[in-house]
């Protein structure tokens, strides 16, 4: 009986060291070929295209700004290539697994790097989301479950989550700016944005912060980004 075909991987990751040590762990199990690596949004979807994997490895790691980009090409890929299963081993942050698994849960896995204890743990994933499966840490799945009820505040993109977020701890656009590596331009943006998309109240009579940072509040019931 002919060996089966190895499953064809591609690892993207916006750090070096995360990268090419998943490379090199990867590189070396058996039925498991690693056919390339990426580190940008572009380059993903052009990995995709020339080396057709079956599984994309995606590794996020801070700052959020180059999580964002391989995150964003994680999902372009799935709405393209949705043969392509996808295994996330992140820090932390279940928004990032919101806005992967609004393109469907079906072949996803995502993993928080401390509770991925051995490499066979990382291998099953892999082979389980090829298979179909959905894999996702149990955080994950308590803090989604929370995030289910926050209707209104889904209409936000992951970006405005982080701004609305630092907006709910009390910092000026020009704090969150700095707390989130982007210019201040960007960040008013992002607030025209929120209180667009939250329907904010006339600005006559309303104080708009006010009010989205209200319904933030009232989503999650409490301070800062959901466990």
């Amino acid at each position: 009986m002919a060996e089966p075909a190895a499953l064809r991987v591609v690892i993207a990751s916006d750090n070096f060291l995360t990268r090419e040590g998943l490379t090199c762990l990867l590189g070396a199990v058996a039925g498991i070929d690693v056919v390339g690596r990426v580190d940008s949004h572009p380059e993903t979807l052009e990995a995709a295209q020339q080396y057709s994997p079956d599984v994309l490895v995606v590794g996020i790691r801070t700052p959020r700004v180059g999580a964002e980009a391989v995150l964003a090409a994680a999902r372009k890929l799935r709405a393209g290539h949705p043969a392509i299963s996808v295994v996330v081993i992140a820090e932390a942050g279940d928004g990032y697994a919101l806005e992967l698994l609004r393109s469907g849960a079906a072949g996803v896995a995502y993993l928080l790097d401390d509770r991925v204890g051995d490499l066979q743990t990382l291998v099953r994933a892999i082979r389980e989301v090829h298979a179909g499966e959905t894999l996702l840490d149990p955080s994950v799945v308590n803090a989604l479950v929370r995030r289910r009820l926050a209707t209104s505040l889904d209409v936000l993109s992951l970006r405005e989550l982080d701004v609305l977020a630092e907006m709910a701890k009390g910092y000026t656009n020009s704090e969150i700016a700095k707390n989130l590596s982007v210019s201040k331009k960007a960040i008013e943006s992002h607030v025209t944005g929120i209180f667009r998309k939250l329907h904010a109240p006339d600005p006559e009579r309303f104080d708009r912060r006010v009010t989205a940072v209200l319904t933030y509040l009232n989503a999650y019931g409490e301070l800062g980004y959901p466990p």
